[in-house]
């Protein structure tokens, strides 16, 4: 399978820092931008990941790179095994949590270091579409924008549903790191569009005018600048995935 990939990973305009991550396999992006063509191959892995930094928590960066870069080592390594990926994948993230848990409760933090994670892997013939919180993967078929990921939750009832939107999972934070995984294997089409993103961007942007953007062929920019024009409050990344064949 051939993807094109375009990639944005931006602090966005009233943070100070950015808490955000993306991966792109082995490559790793906060504050830059990246624009390539891969050829998927069914003997090893690819993945395309989203971390969020838990706002209002400690060293959300460090949890986002920590995850991410912990997982690509796992796949380097081969411990995520060509037959046991659902298995081994939990494991890995579990243990993602477990460790930003424990370093928080040796640092003496009241508000444990978490983050969220999403986004796509091919592993030897198979797709997988993974999620633990609020950052979203999207496919954009047919000029139809779909969530595929599950938003994990909740909202007060005050005015600010921003202030009062409550995450129930995520890796570290003081959760377990729990992983919904979705099997894709056959389910991916030609010419199918993947957003995978943050709520930097989804926050920021209404579904109907991400969908509206894409099939005007918006770039990661576009939706950046978008992301901006809503107002900019948060660390935006974007992953925009192309597919070129069928079945995989």
């Amino acid at each position: 399978m051939i993807i094109e990939i375009d990639a944005l990973c931006h602090k966005g305009l009233i943070r100070d820092n950015n808490e955000d991550a993306l991966a792109i396999n082995g490559l790793l992006l906060r504050d830059d931008v990246a624009s390539l063509t891969v050829d998927i191959s069914d003997e090893g892995s690819f993945t395309l990941l989203v971390a969020d930094g838990m706002g209002g928590h400690e060293n959300g960066e460090e949890a986002s790179q920590y995850a991410l870069e912990s997982l690509q080592q796992r796949f380097s390594e081969h411990i995520i095994g060509r037959d046991s990926f659902e298995d081994d994948i939990r494991q890995a993230t579990r243990d993602v949590a477990l460790r930003l848990n424990q370093t928080a409760a040796e640092r003496g933090q009241q508000l444990p270091m978490g983050c969220t994670l999403t986004g796509l892997i091919w592993h030897y013939g198979h797709t997988w579409l993974v999620n633990a919180g609020d950052s979203r993967t999207y496919r954009l078929r047919n000029a139809m924008l779909r969530q595929l990921s599950t938003d994990q939750t909740e909202r007060g009832l005050t005015g600010n549903p921003e202030a009062s939107k409550l995450l129930l999972n995520c890796l570290g934070g003081g959760k377990d790191g729990a992983l919904d995984i979705t099997d894709m294997t056959g389910k991916v089409l030609s010419d199918d569009l993947f957003l995978i993103c943050s709520d930097g961007l989804c926050d920021m942007v209404t579904d109907d005018q991400l969908e509206q953007a894409l099939v005007d062929g918006a770039t990661a920019a576009d939706l950046y600048r978008m992301a901006c024009e809503g107002g900019g409050v948060d660390n935006v990344s974007i992953i925009l995935a192309r597919c070129q064949s069928d079945g995989y």
